[in-house]
């Protein structure tokens, strides 16, 4: 199936990418070979500048001894040769020897240049000392000191030769410490955890440069059958350690003592040096790479991205958009013409849409004053048939209450009635005064007036408490009173009564619906300045922060669908700015919210 160009070529960048990378891979396989060949040089190098030193140390020891041996009092076997002759051979700068001993035929001690070290020394045998002298040759011991001791050493040892010749009257003994040897291995600078190891003929380490203490008197070799002669071992060799660490090693023959001596660099040390190596060559390859990439896809752009445009712009018109289009380049001279008569279409067929929207917009706006209008006279007359209604009604009522209650009055001037009756009489009275003032209310909310009169605050609370009670009372909504404002304001009366219903409801809808000692309403008044003051308190939940900026706009409402037009705020904001006032919300101390009003007394 045809691919998009695109497609392609990333496809073939990225087998060229792999190409790239497999040879890169290989060349630094091939360096790190190299370079581990590198490394097997470089330990040959050092096997033999320590073979060298080691050499010079035992033929150095070596030409003492047997000097020694020469001296009358040590073929004598004094004990005054301690002095003479034993103790000037322990010590010294770079001198490996510690402890010499002087031993007659049978082996036995005769003198020590310094006390013996028990743990080492003391393993050292008078058979091996006996079997020195009557060999008549240099010899060396095997290890002296366990594999977990803290102190090694082996006894280099030489025959003395009496006054008669060919006859060896004893023994003398070099004892090297190799604690001393190990000090100048980790002398020698190498790479890390590189070592440096001296094993003899049954490879048993002697010294280590590192963790002697955990492998000098073990064997490296883990299997008896494994143990070679030093000399039948090769130059060079990779292989893991006592320690698990693959290394290079480098191996070479003492030629004073049949040990030999191994230098092994890690492996390791070959990653590190073939690692720039390795990402110079990633990074050139990748460079590459995406150069080559860069430049196919900026060539393959300058048309792919003309092309795409050009359909985006036809299905954006087909879809209904004619927004206008920018200018753009597309590097080729036939795809910005066509381009170009893509935009002047564009540019006709929306002056002639924008005609269009105009004329059924402006018919539209013409539809809808027209409904507005019509909304707003039938509501006026609504309003205006409920406030006759109203007021013929509270005209009715107010006769047969007024009877009721004059004819209460007459019954109880009568003496001899019973406190029962007369109880009935007083509530029968203050129920129809309370009906009276009711009905006095709505005749005066039914009245159209806008004349401003001075008016009390506490006035309008009660008015507004004989309208409402009731319905509170029957929602089990608790409602405080603090009346503390005397001021007089000049306002329309039935206007204020309408602001303070509009927050009582308010507030009724906000603790309706909570636990029953949550539901309560506080009414507050009271005088500043020169304003009186008004505040409706809920203890219902408030009002979300979000919503606070959109509280007297008109229309917006936070209750369901049904239980509010969103004008309420609206117009009591109205009502309360055009008497010079202002009124607001805010957050009380037990979270519910507080709507208020302030106007300018009198």
């Amino acid at each position: 199936m045809t691919q998009p160009l695109r497609t392609q070529i990333l496809v073939v960048t990225a087998v060229l990418a792999v190409v790239v990378l497999s040879a890169t891979f290989y060349a630094a396989r091939v360096t790190y070979r190299e370079e581990v060949a590198h490394l097997g040089d470089e330990t040959l190098a050092l096997t033999a500048m320590v073979t060298a030193y080691v050499d010079r140390n035992l033929s150095a020891a070596d030409a003492v001894a047997w000097t020694a041996t020469r001296h009358p009092a040590v073929r004598a076997l004094r004990p005054t040769a301690i002095e003479e002759v034993l103790q000037p051979l322990v010590g010294g700068s770079g001198n490996v020897v510690r402890n010499v001993v002087l031993a007659d035929a049978g082996g036995t001690p005769v003198a020590w240049a310094r006390p013996p070290v028990t743990s080492v020394e003391g393993e050292l045998s008078s058979a091996w000392l006996a079997s020195v002298a009557a060999s008549g040759r240099q010899a060396t011991s095997s290890l002296l000191g366990g594999a977990d001791a803290n102190l090694h050493a082996i006894v280099l040892g030489y025959p003395i030769e009496g006054s008669t010749p060919g006859q060896m009257v004893g023994t003398l003994g070099l004892v090297i410490h190799l604690e001393a040897l190990e000090t100048v291995l980790r002398s020698i600078p190498l790479p890390a955890e590189s070592v440096v190891t001296i094993t003899d003929d049954r490879s048993i380490v002697l010294a280590r440069s590192l963790d002697a203490r955990l492998y000098v008197g073990r064997s490296v070799e883990t299997d008896p059958a494994d143990v070679r002669d030093p000399r039948a071992v090769p130059p060079s060799a990779t292989r893991a350690g006592m320690d698990g660490v693959e290394r290079v090693y480098g191996n070479a023959v003492l030629t004073g003592a049949p040990w030999l001596v191994s230098v092994g660099i890690p492996t390791a040390a070959a990653d590190l040096r073939t690692a720039p190596i390795y990402v110079r060559n990633v990074a050139i390859a990748a460079g590459t790479l995406v150069i080559i990439l860069s430049l196919l896809l900026y060539f393959s752009r300058r048309w792919i991205v003309g092309v795409r445009e050009v359909r985006r712009v036809s299905e954006r018109v087909a879809a209904g958009d004619l927004s206008p289009l920018a200018q753009q380049d597309f590097g080729a001279l036939e795809l910005n013409q066509l381009h170009d008569s893509l935009g002047g279409m564009i540019n006709s067929l929306r002056a002639a849409q924008e005609a269009v929207d105009a004329q059924v917009a402006e018919e539209r706006r013409i539809r809808t004053e027209k409904e507005s209008l019509q909304q707003q006279l039938i509501r006026q007359e609504r309003l205006a048939a409920i406030g006759v209604l109203v007021s013929g009604v509270a005209h009715e009522l107010n006769n047969p209450l007024q009877a009721i209650l004059g004819f209460a009055e007459l019954l109880t001037m009568h003496e001899e009635l019973p406190e029962g009756v007369r109880r009935d009489l007083s509530l029968i009275q203050r129920e129809s005064t309370r009906a009276s003032a009711i009905i006095r209310n709505l005749q005066r909310f039914g009245r159209q007036t806008s004349e401003p009169s001075p008016v009390r605050l506490s006035d309008v609370v009660a008015s507004v408490m004989e309208l409402r009670q009731r319905k509170i009372e029957t929602q089990g909504i608790r409602i405080d009173l603090e009346d503390q404002s005397d001021a007089i304001v000049s306002a329309v009366f039935t206007e204020l009564q309408q602001v303070v219903l509009n927050f009582v409801i308010n507030a009724e809808q906000a603790v309706r619906d909570l636990d029953p000692s949550r539901r309560r309403i506080l009414i507050r008044t009271s005088d500043g300045r020169n304003t009186a003051r008004l505040e409706v308190e809920d203890h219902g939940d408030g009002v979300p922060p979000d919503d606070e900026g959109k509280l007297f706009q008109p229309f917006f409402t936070t209750k369901p669908v049904g239980e509010g037009t969103g004008l309420g705020l609206s117009v009591s904001y109205g009502i309360i700015t055009s008497h010079g006032g202002e009124t607001g919300y805010h957050l009380s101390r037990h979270g519910g919210a507080i709507f208020y009003f302030e106007l300018p007394t009198t």
